[in-house]
Parts: structure tokens; C-alpha cells; sequence
């Protein structure tokens, strides 16, 4: 067991042992490169259901693993987030509230080196789809489990993780790139303080899968004062498997529940919800296999920063109004 680690991994599980236990092998010391196992320790929260994981199999991954099942009557990850929280032990904490996001090689690597920079930092890893389309499409376009789990053993992840960039799309949440502000983030660090600051999740996000805890709780993070350098890790991914989750297959009530999640996150931001307009650092090497996504994001900046320059609109206007900096970088 870890006992005095320098990161703490929040994981929350809810009726996805396949997909969890790809995500916490990608965490673990078998896959994260260039960091020591003593160095973090991997928090996983299971809500009970149906489909459990098998506690014995999750810890058996890895030393530096614990595993907690809960009985939740919620149909929300709230109550898990905040237990999971609770539990942690390290000055630094990452939290991914959907356990089926796997994660490439050196994302503990770059959370460790961005702590070292700054204790407050944030740091947040962008988000993409494994498979040929968002799952929200799964049924027009026949993708399900088994199919995923055939084009993930093409690829053999588990050999090299960067392969994974060679089977996805990126998130419909953040489809303009890195260089734009980001929705949301499901794989986000920074301090214990910060999390404290923001008094974690909010207990009236109810909504089943949390509604949109994930985005409030990422700009939230990200809108404290103390929060002074923002990264994102161009190279890195959080990829997610399809699971059939709230607001990630296709169903017809889709729009209706992502229409009570925007109502109740607009509610609890002066002028409505946006996404975090910060400017990013990036942070970390982007491979043969990232670099694609990487000229994605920046033909889609060059169009943002142009409109914006010739508007005479500050494109990172959070960053102006929190430390009154006056320099367009664009």
C-alpha cells in the first residue's frame, strides 16, 4: 500500500467492470511510464448494481490500489465523488467521474511534473471517443460492446497506449481542439486545495450520471484565483468506452436530458454556464500518434484567433478578469 503518495486518482464506477478495469490497468504501474508506483495511488468508488467488478481483480493490478464499494440509492456519482475525496491521502488529486475513460502512458508523469511547477496547478487531459464515432450514434451506426471490444484488441493497447489515437474521434464536448476553451474535462488534477476550495460536489447535482457535475466542477477549478497555471497535455488522451451511459448512446430522450442537465448548470453561473476561457500551457511530448489531432486544434485556432483579433475580443478573457493581464497572445 502507498502510504505517503504525492497523487491521489479518484475513479468512479458504476455498472462497467470491462471498461473499468481497462481504465485502471491504464493508470496503473503496468501502463504509466516513467513514474514510480509509491508515487500515487488509484481511488476506485463502485455505486453497486447489477454488474459489479470484482474487488480481488481490481487490486490485484496494482499495489497501490483500493477499492470501495458503496450502496447508493442516488442515481447521481455525487455522493461517490465526495467519499472518494474524502479518501485521499496525497497534496494532489485527479478525478475522473466516469470510470470507462482509459488514459495513455505518461498522464501521471505530467500531472507529477505540473504539480512541481505549481501546488494549485490544473491540469486537464483531453477527452476522445474510441471508435469511429461518438457512441450517442452507437445504434445507427451498429457499434456496440463487442464491436469495441474487437477494435481494441486490434490495436493492442496494452503494448503501446498511444495506439488508442489510432482508433478514435475527438469529444463532441471539446470538437474544435485544445486551442479553444474546453466544455468539460474527465480526467482533470489539481491540489487537495483546490478540491476543498470548491467544497467538491455539489450534493444538488441529482440528475442521474450526475448531470453536468463533470463541467461544473472543471470550470469551477479552473475559476479560482489561486488556480494561476492552467495545462493541458497535447500528447496525452482520456479515452472513452462505450457503456451505454446517460448521455452517451443513442436514445430518443436524449436532447430532453441534456436539456435538464443545461438548465440546472446554468443556474449556478451569473450570466449562464461557458466553457473556461483560459489559455492553456501545454505540457508534455506529443508522438507520431497525437500529432494528428495537435493540427487539428491549431487550423481550428487559426480561425478563432483571427475572428477575435479582427473583433478586437480577448480570446482568453477569463485569464483578463481574473489577473487583469492585458497581452493578447494570439
Amino acid at each position: 500500500m502507498t502510504r505517503n503518495p504525492k497523487l491521489s486518482i479518484v475513479l468512479i464506477v458504476y455498472k462497467m467492470p470491462r471498461q473499468a478495469l481497462n481504465t485502471i490497468y491504464s493508470l496503473s504501474i503496468n501502463h504509466q511510464k516513467n513514474v514510480r508506483e509509491t508515487d500515487y495511488e488509484i481511488i476506485v468508488v463502485e455505486n453497486l448494481s447489477s454488474d459489479n467488478l470484482d474487488g480481488d481483480a481490481v487490486c490485484a493490478i496494482g499495489n497501490n490500489i483500493r477499492y470501495f464499494p458503496r450502496n447508493e440509492t442516488s442515481a447521481s456519482p455525487v455522493g461517490a465523488i465526495n467519499f472518494g475525496i474524502e479518501q485521499c491521502r496525497a497534496p494532489a488529486i485527479c478525478l475522473m467521474i466516469d470510470g470507462a475513460r482509459m488514459v495513455t502512458p505518461r498522464v501521471i508523469e505530467y500531472a507529477l511534473m505540473a504539480r512541481n511547477i505549481d501546488q494549485d496547478f490544473l491540469l486537464a487531459v483531453p477527452g476522445y471517443n474510441i471508435g469511429p464515432h461518438e457512441h450517442q450514434y452507437n445504434i445507427s451506426r451498429q457499434y456496440d460492446q463487442e464491436t469495441e471490444k474487437r477494435l481494441l484488441e486490434t490495436v493492442k493497447w496494452k503494448t503501446n497506449g498511444y495506439r488508442l489515437f489510432d482508433i478514435c474521434n475527438i469529444s463532441g464536448a471539446n470538437e474544435k481542439g485544445i486551442f479553444h476553451p474546453l466544455l468539460e474535462c474527465n480526467c482533470m488534477f489539481s491540489s487537495a486545495q483546490n478540491f476543498e476550495r470548491i467544497g467538491g460536489a455539489n450534493m444538488d447535482f441529482q440528475l442521474p450520471g450526475g448531470g453536468s457535475i463533470n463541467l461544473h466542477m472543471f470550470r469551477q477549478l479552473g475559476m479560482l484565483k489561486q488556480t494561476r497555471y492552467y495545462f493541458i497535455t497535447p500528447g496525452e488522451g482520456s479515452f472513452h468506452q462505450f457503456h451505454g451511459g446517460i448521455t452517451t448512446q443513442e436514445a430518443e430522450d436524449r436532447e430532453e436530458v441534456l436539456e435538464s442537465h443545461r438548465k440546472q448548470l446554468h443556474s449556478y453561473w451569473e450570466g449562464g454556464f461557458h466553457a473556461m476561457r483560459r489559455e492553456p500551457i501545454l505540457l508534455g511530448a506529443v508522438g507520431s500518434k497525437a500529432q494528428s489531432f495537435l493540427h487539428y486544434s491549431s487550423k481550428k485556432a487559426r480561425k478563432r484567433f483571427g475572428w477575435m483579433r479582427n473583433g478586437g475580443k480577448h480570446p482568453w478573457i477569463d485569464d483578463f478578469n481574473l489577473f487583469a493581464s492585458a497581452n493578447f497572445n494570439t
